[in-house]
């Protein structure tokens, strides 16, 4: 701490004076400027004038930053903070763990010092506003979220989280049936409300303190010692016994989706915070450490054993649910925690696994709650199965491979949609391995340019894992969704690449001829995910056509995908899955019960047609389809055809959406290509995704 003494008045005095120097500068550097002028007198070489006006306004504005300071250490004294002598000075302990570098920075400080004060003594209203308010406009300021954090400490951060989660189970289990201050409401609704405003002020408090420990106001050395702390709450028996429960609720916020997004009052919104990946893996490790080294039951078992009544699943009281839900929503932490190498100078042909940790966790007693935490934590690390330089897509696709073959073997009682969602993740991330389970095959780097172009796979062939945990994890509509669109990115890649290693030179039908090869199989796939989703979830004829409908709009959306520059194709998933995440709480996604208003598809045929409209906008984008291909019979442009769009030069476009917006637009875009002379001249018996969708259902309803 640094002492901090100010008087008020005396400082107002020497600002005052500082002003009116500025005053007295600017008032001769104009009738210096004034007599120059007048002489007709020139400098040469000389900004006497722009040089002393800049100088006087800094002078102005240090003026204005010592008053904000003075302002600030004021605000601190009416508050009860700071404390006022007789004689009018003010002291107040500065915290030195945060660095202060404006008067915009103490400002934060001093708001975080009072926030936290009012956290340690607030009744529940007053906390619930406090969260809802002055801490969530802060969360986000890393100056406050560090102040705020240091000035609660560990053992008050993690009171709070617990107990904002026991005034909200209070308030929800004495909520009354009439409420006379909101007549108009029923119970459910205001039930509904209630949950939603407290499971806010616990994402909040986990996104501020997430964001503290990311802070460039924290030294890393302080960090360490703030995990340090924090975790000495469940590897010490003799702190308050509930401390592991508020140690997860800190660390996880709303929930355990490794795609961060809960549902809050009809919107998607921040479930938790984002952490260090340090500090996560100091968590980590001091939480293996202990438990690998202490006699009998580990610290935080023992701290549950008190609780009287019991207190929550076994899992919410696992600090490993906290630390692994937390690492689920930081790749880095996941990747480096569950997958570290044996060695940080191998490359990546030399590569070796630490297996570790994974070793010690994998047989760890898991409910569903702690199995939410530990699928969070796969699908984080599984977002490094992107090609790199570096050893992240070896060791990526390592964990990814003992996630599935893990995942897989798992109770159908362990499950919740969130576990789901999170293993949907692993599984889009490991879209080369379905294919190859679809397919029958074991892809070799060496076969085509495509595969070469994948990050590293696995060591193993695991089908039957692979579809068994399709069929678990696909109950789940965003699971469902997510895995369709990782799906159709990755066919939209295989038929980019085909097309890439064409000779400058190549036409027409030696395009076609390329992307057609890739048809059968790409087929499979995505009857393969279905095959797998109708095994799963056993759905009746009206919940099957909306299945049919939710793959069919992923995997379109996927086709039409896109990369940008920093965006790989078969890799990413989590922000897929956030994707639908946010449709679903935001009612974009239709229930089955809409879905199944809609006439039933024969989901062959769609699937036909979407790999054949796909075909065709790529060969229009990379300009292989002849100029005859957009003119009717007379040489004129078709102006007709809804589904041609014009570009900014006004050439002719294949618009996919606009193709699957009708069917009438279909039947006229199949007529084109089997009538137009330009189109037609292909071979059209290339058409075997057909065959290949049929092959892939039955192969993942197994």
């Amino acid at each position: 701490m640094t002492k901090v003494s100010l008087n008020a008045e005396k400082l107002e005095t020497a600002i005052a004076q500082i002003r009116e120097v500025a005053t007295d500068a600017e008032g001769a550097r104009t009738s210096i400027n004034f007599q120059l002028n007048s002489a007709e007198v020139s400098l040469s070489d000389s900004n006497f004038s722009s040089d002393a006006s800049t100088a006087i306004e800094n002078l102005n504005l240090r003026a204005d930053e010592i008053e904000s300071c003075k302002d600030e250490i004021v605000r601190l004294n009416e508050s009860g903070i700071a404390s006022m002598n007789a004689d009018g000075v003010i002291t107040y302990n500065l915290p030195d763990t945060v660095a202060i570098n404006s008067s915009k920075d103490l400002s934060s400080v001093v708001q975080a010092e009072i926030d936290a004060e009012k956290a340690k003594n607030a009744d529940p209203d007053e906390l619930l506003d406090l969260m809802n308010g002055s801490v969530a406009d802060h969360q986000n300021d890393e100056v406050y979220a560090a102040a705020f954090a240091d000035a609660m400490g560990p053992e008050d951060m993690a009171n709070l989280a617990y107990m904002i989660d026991k005034d909200r189970q209070y308030q929800l289990e004495n909520l009354p049936d009439y409420d006379p201050n909101d007549p108009d409401s029923d119970k459910g609704t205001r039930w509904e409300r209630t949950n939603d405003a407290w499971l806010s002020a616990q994402a909040t408090l986990s996104i501020c303190f997430g964001t503290a420990t990311s802070s460039s106001a924290w030294t890393p050395q302080h960090r360490s010692e703030y995990a340090e702390g924090l975790a000495a709450l469940v590897t010490d028996e003799d702190q308050p016994y509930y401390m592991p429960l508020g140690f997860n609720l800190l660390l996880e916020g709303a929930n355990r989706t490794a795609a961060n997004t809960v549902e809050l009052d009809g919107e998607a919104v921040q479930a938790g915070g984002v952490f260090n990946k340090y500090f996560l893996q100091d968590l980590g490790h001091a939480v293996e450490a202990h438990e690998k080294t202490c006699e009998g039951n580990p610290a935080w078992q023992s701290q549950r054993m008190k609780a009287s009544p019991p207190e929550g699943s076994v899992g919410d009281w696992d600090p490993m649910a906290g630390i692994l839900s937390a690492m689920g929503r930081q790749p880095d932490a996941a990747l480096d925690f569950l997958a570290p190498p044996v060695d940080d100078r191998a490359t990546e042909q030399t590569v070796e696994v630490d297996g570790t940790t994974w070793e010690w966790l994998k047989d760890r007693d898991w409910d569903s709650t702690s199995f939410e935490a530990l699928s969070a934590a796969f699908a984080g690390a599984s977002e490094h199965r992107q090609l790199t330089t570096g050893t992240e897509d070896e060791r990526a696709a390592w964990i990814a491979e003992q996630a599935v073959v893990d995942m897989a073997g798992r109770d159908s009682g362990l499950w919740t949609d969130t576990s789901r969602q999170n293993a949907a993740v692993v599984l889009a991330n490991s879209m080369q391995e379905i294919d190859e389970a679809a397919n029958e095959t074991e892809n070799s780097r060496n076969d085509s340019a495509f595969n070469g172009s994948l990050p590293a796979g696995w060591e193993g062939y695991h089908p039957d894992e692979v579809k068994k945990l399709l069929q678990e994890t696909l109950k789940d509509d965003v699971a469902l969704q997510t895995v369709s669109d990782a799906a159709g990115r990755y066919t939209s890649s295989r038929m980019d690449s085909s097309l890439d290693e064409l000779a400058a030179d190549a036409g027409y039908e030696e395009a076609y001829d390329a992307v057609a090869q890739t048809r059968r199989i790409d087929g499979q796939l995505l009857g393969y995910i279905l095959g797998a989703a109708e095994k799963g979830r056993g759905d009746a004829a009206a919940e099957k056509d909306a299945t049919n409908q939710m793959i069919l709009n992923a995997f379109g959306k996927g086709l039409s995908f896109i990369p940008g520059p920093q965006s790989a194709v078969a890799g990413k998933a989590l922000s897929i899955a956030e994707s639908y995440a946010l449709d679903a709480a935001g009612d974009a996604l239709p229930s089955n019960a809409q879905q199944a208003q809609n006439e039933a598809i024969d989901m062959q045929e769609e699937a036909e047609q979407r790999l054949m409209v796909e075909t065709y906008v790529k060969l229009d984008q990379r300009g292989f389809l002849p100029s005859g291909a957009y003119q009717g019979e007379d040489g004129a442009p078709y102006t007709d055809k809804e589904w041609m769009k014009p570009d900014r030069e006004g050439k002719l476009h294949i618009d996919a959406d606009t193709v699957y917006s009708s069917p009438d637009n279909m039947r006229e875009f199949t007529g084109w290509i089997n009538n137009d002379p330009d189109v037609s001249k292909v071979a059209r018996d290339a058409r075997e995704s057909k065959e290949g969708f049929e092959a892939g259902v039955d192969r993942g309803n197994k």
